[in-house]
């Protein structure tokens, strides 16, 4: 009995030596439950204790799978004021505002894409007064300024003048995650010398904001024209980029109309240099810190009659053009585009409303004459009561791709992007397509396109886990250099529109989005993406919102509830919950296959405003 007692105060102490030796934060009880479970294991238990999540030794080798974290509730309270110095000119200012948008981004296909997806900008404080701003080139998309700590606008009209003015801090390109921040190696930073570590380079601008301005100016000459004048800045750090330019929209006369406009850029920043060796130097990165200054160019011209209409339409960038304030998906192109439509004279009582047929050829080239695309398609469009119509169209489609545009040049010391001994890639692909649209009654509303295409490149990107590489080398080894090839693409939208009473509406969409490669027969990607909506409007400022996207390429799920308030703009109050999750699809960290339904996260939100009026 007394050896029993000795042996058991003897564990006691080892289990609470043990248990103050910890740097978890253990509780005693739960430490001495699970700590049973370790003794069977070959492990280092010193180790254990303090990091009790890691993996068993039997496990080494295979990918955390990540657990989930709760995090607290947190508060951010912001100050938004609104005055009017004149009925035509308003100031804005915005103090740590909730900038975030209620409302999520559509579920797009994302596979075989070359360049960045624009998405429209859905934040109050910017879409007011948004026309202002608004140009041909798109040197402004508000959306660049992804977390302002600080805003200040001001817009309106003077006489024949309008003018808008918008600075802003963000927070955003300072605020690394919790990786960038463990593994400066990672992140891209400008070093001053090569002395200079990476964690010193990434210490300059770590936590720091960017500073960012607009002006906008346009003066009115007669009724319907204007000439006008844009810059932006955008400064962090090391990095700045300035655009300038000039614009004018000018109508003829009745019919006509002239619109252009020409940007220049100054920018010091990081640039792609395709060419550079990476074999050269101590730096394997071919992005190079560098001055760089570029032109862009818009010009369309428009004439339009009763029944017909045609237009030219002229824009380019030079390779080194930024507008890091605005949205460039490509440079260093040109597109001259004419466009020509005719149409019958409407019969409103008839069966046959009327009809149209349209056509657009257009070539795209680079600036050093050599040619990227060019295509012609013939559209046909009939038009029938109920405010329905049906249309079918023919494209012919060549496409030049060269390999300095997806990655390195190749020169005798280094390979190219491109697998095979040439740097180019050309094919010419054809396509039918139709489309329609038609409201069958006061609740039910459909809308169809369909469009089918030989010919289309596939770029041998690969699309995630469900769909490598597919090329004959890229099957053979995915980190291969690419080898684009045509195939059979099928793109197919649909929509449908139910409104049964005032209050409620819903829809439901669905895109398919395939390619088929001809040389291996093989299923490049497949992409089927579903979305429900539904709002209800129990009063006039009381409302509630659903929406579910679902999409098979990552078997991702995401749910968006949403109730709100809003009896007047400015005073509003929203609860929201966001859910995340995969069906039978990859884990996002590992990359590991998972059964079921797996959760990657879910927000539960509460968002408040309101609007004080008074006089200063």
């Amino acid at each position: 009995m007394q050896i029993q007692i000795w042996t058991a105060l003897i564990a006691m102490l080892i289990l609470k030596y043990l248990h103050l030796k910890s740097s978890f934060g253990w509780s005693l009880s739960n430490m001495v439950a699970v700590l049973r479970q370790q003794l069977f294991v070959y492990r280092d238990l010193y180790t254990w204790l303090d990091d009790p999540y890691q993996a068993p030794p039997a496990l080494a080798g295979i990918p955390d799978p990540g657990r989930f974290v709760s995090a607290p509730v947190k508060s951010d309270i912001g100050l938004t004021a609104k005055y009017s110095l004149t009925p035509t000119i308003t100031l804005d200012f915005a103090y740590n505002p909730d900038f975030a948008q209620i409302e999520a981004d559509q579920t797009v296909v994302t596979a075989n894409q070359r360049f960045p997806i624009f998405f429209d900008e859905k934040r109050p404080f910017f879409l007011e007064g948004k026309e202002i701003f608004s140009t041909m080139n798109t040197v402004v998309h508000t959306r660049a300024i992804v977390d302002p700590d600080l805003a200040l606008k001001l817009t309106g009209k003077l006489g024949r003048n309008t003018f808008g003015f918008l600075v802003a801090s963000d927070n955003a390109p300072g605020d690394l995650t919790e990786d960038e921040r463990n593994d400066p190696a990672s992140v891209t930073c400008h070093r001053h010398s090569q002395n200079e570590t990476a964690q010193e380079c990434v210490n300059r601008f770590l936590d720091k904001n960017a500073v960012i301005g607009i002006l906008r100016l346009k003066h009115d000459v007669g009724a319907e024209s204007s000439i006008g004048l844009m810059a932006t800045t955008y400064n962090f750090i090391d990095r700045h980029n300035h655009v300038g330019g000039i614009d004018g929209r000018f109508r003829l006369d009745k019919q006509t109309v002239l619109n252009f406009e020409a940007e220049a850029s100054n920018s010091r920043e990081f640039f792609f240099n395709p060419a550079k060796d990476q074999f050269s130097g101590s730096n394997q990165d071919r992005n190079e810190f560098r001055t760089g200054n570029g032109f862009a160019y818009a010009f369309h011209y428009d004439v339009e009659k009763r029944n017909w209409q045609y237009n030219y339409d002229a824009r380019g960038r030079t390779r080194d053009f930024r507008a890091d304030v605005g949205f460039a998906s490509r440079t260093n192109t040109n597109r001259q585009g004419f466009f020509i439509y005719w149409q019958t004279e409407p019969k409103p009582k008839a069966k046959l409303v009327n009809w149209s047929i349209n056509s657009n050829p257009y070539i795209t080239f680079d600036w050093q004459g050599r040619s990227q695309e060019a295509g012609v398609g013939v559209e046909t469009n009939f038009r029938f009561q109920r405010q329905s119509n049906v249309g079918f169209g023919l494209t012919t489609d060549y496409g030049r791709l060269i390999e300095e545009e997806f990655g390195p040049k190749r020169t005798a010391r280094q390979l190219g992007a491109f697998y095979g001994p040439s740097s180019e890639r050309s094919n010419v692909a054809r396509g039918i397509y139709s489309f329609g649209s038609t409201v069958l009654n006061k609740k039910f509303s459909a809308h169809y396109f369909v469009n089918f295409q030989r010919g289309a490149f596939d770029l041998d990107f690969g699309a995630g886990n469900k769909f490598p590489r597919v090329s004959p080398v890229g099957r053979l080894d995915p980190n291969a250099p690419y080898d684009p090839g045509p195939g059979n693409s099928l793109n197919v939208n649909l929509n449908l529109n139910f409104q049964p009473t005032n209050a409620l509406h819903a829809s439901l969409g669905y895109t398919k989005s395939r390619l088929i490669r001809w040389d291996t027969g093989l299923t490049a990607f497949d992409d089927n993406i579903t979305s429900l909506q539904s709002t209800y409007q129990f009063t006039r400022f009381i409302f509630a919102r659903a929406r579910i996207d679902y999409t098979t390429l990552s078997s991702n799920i995401r749910g968006q509830f949403l109730f709100g308030w809003t009896p007047n703009p400015g005073t509003a109050i929203y609860a929201g919950y966001n859910d995340d999750l995969n069906r039978n699809g990859y884990n996002p960290f590992t990359g590991q296959f998972e059964q079921g339904f797996r959760r990657n996260g879910r927000t539960f939100f509460l968002k408040m405003s309101w609007l004080f009026r008074g006089p200063l």
